[in-house]
């Protein structure tokens, strides 16, 4: 018995210490680059952050951007409401087969690559597209976009609409993530009670005294959530509104000529101001987000969602038409991109055009014809780099994520609260700026890295750590203790009843993790597109981007570019369905 003590407290000191040493490594990780990116820009400039946040407003394309950021994050997180809470009110009140593929086709969206979502729009409203066959010229804004345009004096209205699409896309499973499980779980006798009462006799009343006080958190969670995403999003603003800058690209656009002294001090100003004001916004944005998300957790499951189902009858025609057009909306950039793969239009003059469909732009994209590297090459690139990130990332996750929920269970708070935002700040942190971090922070101390192939992996791991915490904590949450207490009953050891009583359970949620930190990195774009400009290292990401930037007077650029991005969006699709195998049953947010 004394030896299985001594045992167990061997393993609780080991523990510790892996925790402590895991909580260390990651915050280097995270906050190293970018300290040592605004040493640098500070070295460079001669002014400190707070004085080039001051003189942030100095600039008039500062503003512009800040400007249009705000606008289209703001605009984009509303839009995203308007479209996702119908979906997610019908698809949890309503009795119906197949709801699980329903919702994990709603799902898909959100871990396609940006430059894949960049692409599907794309094929939708360009010539030939969808939209554009239909009399929607969102590309070239002629027809009555360009009306809209003449009238209210509005520049570009066709892009901009297109990136608020995109983003409300990108964003949809946030609502119904969010939304859906405690709508589907909701009793509702409840809702009988409260209409006998004056209270609740109308919608109207129903509305104010019982749906907004019990969904109100979540969605406005998904809001804030897809206010941060759309805010540091680069891929879909470089390809949707080319004439329009937001923080993110500006930052991007300048990266190139930022750091280097004596060269360019306005760029690494510009870099040095705008990545403080972006932090200090996200960081705020990521504080609504744990308060709406706390409030959100409070909300608990009244009955089976079976039961509830049950009760509320038959989806009605209403439903049927609404999910049955959010199922249209989350397919159609896809099917675009891949349809564009296989057709190739050709000029004959006079501004006419012919089209044939081959598998030609599939075979060209796998040899390289029109780049330097392959997509054959770029793919062994982004596998390399995802499978050493899932290596890294998923056990620094767990390790974290248990951190927490020790500290949790030995009842201190305030340090595992700080534990978990400290693993939640890279989210603060747009891609653009971690792969600028990372850039001047290696420019500064040792630029002989520049040419190390993994260079890319650590903004990978930084970006796609926080996913797997925020997958693995409420996992080991959910955890009865009971089964530990009575492992310990047949006096295993330490090892032994971790892997009876916490592995087993945890199985499921690791693979999703896995799942998506495999998913995130193949798809991840901002930061792979700041350093691969030092490198030879083209993933996926980076080769649709380098061949839709070439001069389309070759007509097989457009559709080689679109054969990549199907081959990025199929790889990410089937990691997806993997991860949705394992994900448990009212699982909300995943995040």
């Amino acid at each position: 018995m004394n030896y299985f003590v001594n045992d167990k407290n061997y393993f609780n000191y080991l523990k510790s210490i892996i925790g402590i040493s895991a909580v260390i490594i990651f915050a280097i990780i995270s906050f190293a680059p970018l300290f040592f990116a605004i040493e640098r820009l500070q070295m460079v400039t001669g002014v400190s952050v707070f004085s080039a946040m001051s003189a942030f407003t100095d600039r008039p394309a500062n503003l512009d951007s800040l400007t249009f950021t705000l606008v289209e994050a703001s605009i984009s997180a509303i839009a995203t409401i308007i479209i996702g809470l119908p979906i997610a009110w019908h698809l949890a009140r309503s009795e119906w087969k197949h709801v699980r593929l329903v919702r994990a086709l709603l799902a898909v969206p959100f871990v396609t690559p940006a430059i894949v979502a960049a692409m599907g729009f794309l094929a939708l409203i360009s010539e030939g597209g969808i939209l554009w066959r239909i009399g929607i010229d969102l590309r070239l804004e002629t027809g009555f976009i360009g009306t809209i345009s003449d009238t209210f004096g509005w520049q570009h209205p066709g892009h901009f609409i297109a990136l608020i699409l995109a983003h409300a896309w990108f964003n949809l499973s946030l609502v119904i993530r969010f939304v859906e499980p405690p709508l589907a779980t909701f009793d509702p006798r409840w809702e009988e009670q409260l209409s006998l009462l004056p209270g609740g006799n109308s919608r109207i009343n129903r509305l104010r005294n019982l749906w907004i006080p019990f969904i109100g958190p979540a969605v406005l969670c998904a809001a804030a959530m897809t206010f941060l995403f759309s805010f540091t999003s680069f891929a879909l603003v470089k390809w949707l509104t080319p004439f329009s800058e937001t923080m993110e690209s500006s930052m991007a656009n300048m990266g190139g000529a930022a750091g280097i002294m004596g060269y360019r001090t306005d760029a690494s100003l510009v870099i040095l101001s705008t990545s403080a004001i972006q932090f200090l916004i996200l960081m705020l944005t990521l504080i609504l987000i744990t308060v709406l998300q706390r409030r959100n957790n409070s909300r608990v499951s009244m009955i089976s969602e079976n039961v509830a189902r049950k009760n509320r009858g038959k989806l009605s025609m209403a439903g049927k038409i609404t999910i049955f057009s959010g199922i249209i909306f989350t397919l159609a950039p896809m099917i675009s991109i891949f349809v564009a793969s296989f057709r190739i239009r050709s000029s004959i003059g006079n501004g006419q055009f012919t089209e044939r469909y081959s598998f030609d732009a599939w075979v060209a994209a796998w040899q390289g014809d029109l780049s330097y590297v392959s997509a054959s090459e770029a793919l062994a690139n982004s596998l390399i780099y995802a499978i050493v990130t899932l290596l890294i990332s998923l056990p620094l996750g767990w390790i974290l994520s248990s951190t927490i929920h020790s500290l949790e269970k030995s009842n201190n708070m305030k340090l595992a609260k700080a534990v978990d935002v400290m693993s939640m700040l890279p989210l603060a942190i747009s891609a653009v700026m971690v792969g600028l971090g990372i850039l001047l922070g290696i420019l500064r101390y040792n630029s002989s890295l520049f040419g190390f192939f993994l260079l890319p992996v650590l903004p990978h791991v930084m970006l796609t750590t926080p996913f797997v915490v925020r997958i693995m904590t409420p996992a080991m949450r959910a955890i009865d203790p009971v089964f530990e207490q009575q492992s310990r009953l047949l006096n295993l050891n330490p090892i032994k009843i971790w892997w009876h009583s916490r592995f087993s359970f945890l199985r499921g949620p690791a693979i999703v993790a896995a799942s998506l930190t495999l998913a995130f990195s193949l798809g991840e774009f901002g930061a792979s597109w700041i350093l691969v400009r030092t490198g030879s290292w083209d993933t996926l990401s980076i080769l649709v981007d380098q061949l839709m930037s070439r001069p389309k007077f070759d007509p097989m650029v457009q559709p080689v570019a679109m054969a990549t991005a199907s081959m990025l969006m199929i790889l990410t699709f089937i990691l997806f369905v993997i991860a949705e195998r394992f994900r448990p049953k009212g699982d909300g947010g995943g995040i």
